[in-house]
């Protein structure tokens, strides 16, 4: 284990950030205060969400790398995005491993420049420059099959890293709840600061549960799942691949992927 600077970095910033939403909350800052109209809005408290995204940072640059926790942080751009694994797209890749096998056959030196140029996903062009090399059928497979592997690691990192946010962000939505009870407590003589510190206590519990079910736990789900769907579909275009590399014939090839997907050659379903 060595000391990584970016974790730290993240650490340290993540912390300021929790400290800054817990000072405007007791008063020692007033960050918050004179807002424009246009960010005064019913439930939007900045040093709630401070408190619980803050506090949340903080556990997960000591949990993860620096970069784990970023690539989990940009998948949330993914929200609204699905992978289609509908049938018709498998149906798809194993025309196109067909169209490869006949342009494969005609030209196979010339093939893989084209294969480059015609920009197919990363796997399909790995495949294929691995076949126009020495290497066997077995270690074709092989080295495929970590490929894919690797691939669906870094996925299930990414949702891991989003688990945990789902956990830690209601449990700093109770530390915020916490800390404005004991602010609301220690002013019950004076009336200003008991509102304060029930908005934190009350908001920072409402921002850390929407926060865990509205995000962060169904994002980790939706990557999980995602990342089988695409696992079946790089698996067909191994399969497809490493038997155009054998030499099979085109019949034989359409025949045993549309087995692998539960369909027959002509797309009608196997009794």
């Amino acid at each position: 284990m060595k000391f990584t600077f970016s974790s730290f970095l993240g650490f340290f910033i993540s912390l300021l950030v929790l400290l800054t939403g817990s000072a405007d909350t007791v008063g020692v800052v007033k960050l918050t205060e004179n807002l424009p109209s246009w960010l005064q809005i019913p439930f939007l408290d900045f040093a709630s969400f401070f408190v619980v995204i803050g506090g949340m940072l903080c556990g997960l640059f000591v949990m993860y790398p620096a970069w784990t926790v970023f690539k989990a942080i940009g998948a949330v751009k993914s929200m609204f995005s699905h992978y289609d694994g509908k049938l018709e797209i498998l149906e798809k890749e194993i025309e196109n491993i067909l169209k490869y096998k006949e342009e494969f056959v005609a030209d196979k030196n010339g093939f893989i420049e084209r294969v480059s140029r015609s920009n197919p996903d990363k796997l399909t062009k790995y495949l294929f420059e691995l076949v126009s090399t020495n290497y066997t059928t077995h270690e074709v497979r092989e080295i495929g099959e970590v490929y894919i592997d690797k691939r669906s690691t870094e996925e299930v990192k990414k949702a891991d890293v989003l688990d945990m946010m789902a956990i830690t962000s209601p449990a700093f939505g109770m530390f915020g709840t916490v800390l404005g009870l004991i602010v609301m407590l220690q002013n019950l003589d004076d009336p200003s600061a008991i509102g304060p510190g029930l908005s934190l206590a009350l908001l920072t519990t409402l921002y850390g549960t929407a926060f865990a079910n509205l995000l962060f736990a169904p994002l980790a789900k939706k990557i999980r799942f995602n990342s089988v769907l695409n696992s079946a579909r790089e698996q067909l275009v191994l399969e497809g691949i490493l038997m155009v590399k054998d030499g099979r014939s085109a019949l034989m090839i359409k025949d045993q992927l549309y087995s692998l997907i539960g369909k027959g050659s002509s797309g009608d379903d196997k009794k």
